[in-house]
């Protein structure tokens, strides 16, 4: 398995400047890093979480990760790659696969470089370098995606790095796989939470809400940019997981209308029984 000794950062918000923090402090790398604001930059190495300026570096690079907005990391990955050494590992963190996998697997491996697609499954519904934390990841799962480009021993290496940063485990998958999950576990969450939040009902909540609002809520708080880039990449999966949530509204909204007791019971049952399902394989899963 090839060690990865030097790596690089580009992007230093809070996926990147955590991923950051966690390399400095929990392992003997030497890491380097930009971002757009040189002001970013400057306070990383004052911080002593950066050795120096990534960009004076980049023929030193093991290990590159990219964190930045779906718009942006593929055109910066290409737009770099030719400036690293063959045989480095190039690993992003964004939270669609299938748009930057197919764009970047085959063409890296042309320039002798080792593309894997990744996703951090951890985050705040605040950002920036100022929010970042090195224990951002610890439990977290990274997200490794393989296909038929994919080097194993740079896998390898990449999986033992992740471990290093305190990541719980690596789930290993493809880019269709990969988002058509994550439309449901993720980003349809988002939205639902985005819609739900709009009720006007809102400013009276005052004095009568509790965890269930806060829950429902929390990722309302989210990064609107961002967040709209995800959801195009990602629309056939998307719009599928809202069709089903629409679905299933429609069901309980029905039955509530109509007074129908049984079928509301019946209804609610069948989801709690599918969340106990959920939980013991869960639980199983873990041993």
């Amino acid at each position: 398995m090839n060690s990865v000794n030097t790596v690089g950062i580009i992007g230093l918000g809070l996926i990147g400047g955590s991923m950051a923090k966690a390399v400095a402090r929990r392992t003997d790398c030497v890491l380097y890093g930009t971002d757009a604001s040189e002001d970013i930059v400057r306070e990383a190495v004052s911080d002593k979480v950066l050795r120096g300026r990534l960009e004076d570096h980049y023929a030193d690079i093991d290990l590159l990760i990219v964190a930045l907005y779906p718009s942006d990391v593929v055109d910066i990955i290409l737009e770099t790659a030719p400036k690293l050494p063959r045989g480095c590992i190039v690993i992003d963190c964004t939270g669609v696969k299938q748009m930057v996998c197919s764009r970047l697997s085959s063409k890296l491996d042309s320039m002798g470089l080792r593309f894997i697609g990744g996703h951090p499954m951890a985050g705040k519904e605040v950002r920036g370098y100022a929010n970042s934390s090195e224990e951002l990841y610890d439990g977290a799962s990274m997200i490794l995606c393989r296909d038929e480009y994919t080097d194993e021993e740079a896998f390898a290496a990449a999986c033992d790095f992740f471990h290093r940063l305190g990541f719980s485990g690596v789930k290993v998958t493809d880019a269709a796989e990969h988002d058509a999950v994550i439309a449901y576990t993720s980003q349809l969450a988002h939205v639902a939470s985005s819609a739900y939040i709009k009720s006007p009902t809102l400013e009276k909540q005052y004095g009568f809400s509790a965890g269930s609002f806060k829950d429902l809520t929390r990722v309302a708080r989210l990064d609107e940019e961002m967040w709209a880039d995800l959801f195009l990449a990602n629309s056939g999966a998307l719009v599928k997981e809202i069709d089903f949530l629409t679905e299933h509204l429609g069901e309980y909204r029905d039955a509530i209308a109509r007074s129908d007791r049984d079928e509301l019971v019946r209804l609610l049952r069948n989801g709690r029984e599918r969340k106990e399902r959920d939980e013991a394989a869960e639980q199983g899963r873990r041993g």
